[in-house]
């Protein structure tokens, strides 16, 4: 986003004489940076004098003070590095704190805390900034002009690296017997098994007080806006210049979802890190159940379920699924996002409405019928009763799919095979005799079997490349919709959840060819973007067709996890506001059909299978619902349809 026009900018700083690496929490900035009635969209760099370093700091806190009569949010990152950022919504006459987390990959200790992404004390297993803070990029958000000023630029948090803090004698077993950190305290920790049956009666008061928004129909559409065809399934239709999807009754819907609603979120590996975990259970008791073995041979342990276990008793599955269905409904959440448990959303009451995603195999190796064949064995190994159910939203194919490189590793692989004629008779036809192409390659082949029988194409065939792999990627979205059609026939297809999280404002070409192929298939053009804003999510110039955000969240390090996951906050409050705002940008966006957050309940503390433990759940690894981003969601599901349709 470019920068735009500014009236007035008064900036007054002043620097600690210390050294940046001494001047842990104390303010860098003393005074203010004064910002009058500057627009949506402005950008202003501060740079530091010298290198910032944060040896025994977390991260860097900004104090942001609203001085005009306008909402805005504003953005900040360091080094022009947009995943090391954070932001904070303002209201007139409000002053907040904007916490930009520095992520410190050397300090890993993966020695000591293996298969852990972020650890205690503080590292997270991401970008690292020991080599020094150059500079802090703001970025305003607003729909009008606004005044703030930002003051008291400081470290903020104290980080213990990964072999200080195991050092103290006490410090392992550091997860107790429900999953949790031990070592601290905050809101909401459960400390005995009787919080988490005496939470059964508080929530079902709560939910009987707020069963959920009026004027649904059974699958969460707008009963009361406008009523069109009814066709028994999902479909989209375009209505006033807005993307709808319509629900099987005629009525407008938009999918207010979350992904990962199951019973695995805090499963976690026991081999080799026997020492975390104190109390775990043993072979004689009945919480032993929830032990398992990964694909790997490692025991695994789901704190998950064996929480649901203590809270709802023997029939827990049962018991939770029906609260689980309740909790949707109050909340305001309208879908099942992907990776969701068919045993929750085919259960027989309450129904909400979900998606399916099936993954194919053998990519890029499209042009053998073992790709085809791959997506028909994953679609028949679906639960039968999901084909012609009416829930059924629609089916991704695949996730975050890479589009890299795709002839290159066809040929690397394959040589002769049938994934490589294909190639071979698109030069064949492009440049009729081995000569032209060794004009163009470079090169100095002799016969068209010497091409077929390479494994590494010379840097001159870059141009055949990028041509050919447009080519894979048309002939993969068309076998994926051509068998998702035959399959079901009334249902969407929703594309592979495309991970452009900058599209359009990086400008990368490749990418807007890779969407105008995926929207000429797709019924539905799907993103996992984890930005905080979706306002310019839209579909490049000519196409129109609807889209949906497949993927987003944000954490905080409030609640005992070592993670804030893809993108931090600085706690549960502004987790809320910026899950209300992104979803009301979406809303306002007339494009996108529906957002769904990633995920129901938070990872493991010691990390799923790939090491990650974020905290981005609507649920804790006990049950408990974080009230702060549920009356977010209630607060904007409740009244998005007048905003969708209405704005």
């Amino acid at each position: 986003m470019k920068k735009k026009a500014i009236f007035f900018i008064q900036i007054i700083f002043y620097v600690l004489n210390a050294p940046l690496s001494q001047a842990q929490d104390k303010p860098i900035l003393q005074k203010v940076l004064t910002f009058q009635s500057v627009r949506n969209g402005f950008i202003y760099d501060f740079k530091f004098p010298e290198k910032l370093y944060l040896p025994t700091s977390i991260g860097i806190s900004i104090l942001v003070n609203n001085l005009g009569d306008n909402t805005f949010r504003l953005e900040a990152n360091v080094n022009d590095d947009t995943w090391q950022n954070s932001t904070v919504i303002v209201e007139p006459g409000g002053k907040r704190s904007l916490q930009i987390i520095i992520q410190k990959q050397k300090e890993n200790g993966a020695a000591i805390f293996p298969a852990m992404n972020g650890l205690p004390g503080g590292t997270m297993k991401s970008t690292t900034y020991d080599t020094g803070i150059e500079k802090i990029r703001f970025q305003v958000f607003s729909k009008g002009n606004v005044s703030f000023n930002v003051s008291e630029i400081k470290p903020f948090g104290h980080f213990v690296s990964a072999p200080e803090i195991s050092k103290s004698s006490d410090f392992f077993p550091f997860i107790d017997k429900y999953g949790q950190y031990k070592h601290a305290f905050w809101e909401g920790k459960t400390k005995r098994d009787s919080v988490l049956k005496q939470a059964i009666n508080e929530e079902t008061i709560n939910l009987k007080s707020m069963p959920g928004p009026s004027g649904r129909d059974r699958f969460g559409g707008w009963a009361d806006g406008p009523k069109l065809k009814a066709t028994g399934n999902f479909r989209t239709e375009k209505l006033n210049g807005k993307w709808w999807l319509v629900d099987p009754e005629g009525c407008l819907y938009w999918s207010h979802g979350i992904t990962c609603i199951d019973f695995t979120g805090a499963q976690t590996r026991i081999s080799g890190r026997n020492n975390f975990f104190e109390n775990l259970p043993d072979k004689n008791d009945p919480l032993s159940e929830f032990y398992s073995a990964s694909r790997r041979g490692d025991t695994t342990y789901n704190f998950t379920q064996a929480n649901l276990y203590r809270k709802y008793g023997a029939q827990w599955k049962e018991n939770a699924t029906e609260n689980i269905l309740k909790r949707l409904k109050s909340w305001g959440i309208n879908s099942f996002g992907n990776w969701s448990d068919p045993y929750v959303y085919l259960f027989a009451e309450n129904r909400v409405p979900y998606t399916v995603g099936i993954n194919s195999s053998h990519f890029p190796d499209i042009f053998d019928p073992s790709f085809r064949e791959s997506i028909k064995s994953a679609l028949n190994r679906l639960d039968s009763r999901i084909k012609d159910d009416p829930y059924c939203i629609g089916y991704f194919v695949d996730n975050e799919q890479k589009f890299n490189d795709l002839t290159q590793r066809l040929i690397a692989k394959s040589g002769i095979s049938k994934s490589g004629l294909p190639f071979l008779k698109y030069l064949k036809n492009n440049y009729s005799t081995v000569q032209k192409l060794n004009e163009i390659w470079r090169t100095s082949y002799s016969n068209w079997q010497q091409i077929d029988t390479i494994t590494k194409l010379p840097e001159g065939s870059k141009k055949d490349i990028q041509f050919f792999d447009l080519k894979i990627i048309n002939e993969y979205y068309k076998i994926c919709r051509e068998e998702i059609k035959r399959f079901a026939t009334n249902k969407i297809y929703l594309g592979s959840r495309l991970d452009f999280h900058f599209y359009p404002s990086d400008n990368n070409q490749r990418e807007i060819q890779i969407i105008k192929i995926a929207a000429k298939y797709c019924d539905v053009v799907s993103f996992n973007r984890y930005r905080f804003s979706v306002e310019e999510l839209i579909l490049p110039q000519g196409i129109d067709k609807p889209t949906l955000i497949g993927e987003f969240h944000w954490g905080a390090l409030d609640r005992g996890l070592f993670h804030v996951g893809m993108r931090g906050v600085a706690d549960q409050n502004q987790r809320a506001e910026t899950y209300y705002n992104f979803v009301n940008e979406a809303l306002n966006n007339p494009q996108i059909v529906g957002t769904h957050w990633f995920q129901y309940s938070d990872q493991a503390a010691t990390g799923r299978g790939d090491g990650e433990n974020y905290q981005i759940g609507f649920v804790d690894v006990c049950d408990n619902p974080y009230p702060e981003i549920v009356n977010a969601a209630r607060k904007i599901g409740y009244q998005m349809y007048k905003i969708r349709y209405e704005k």
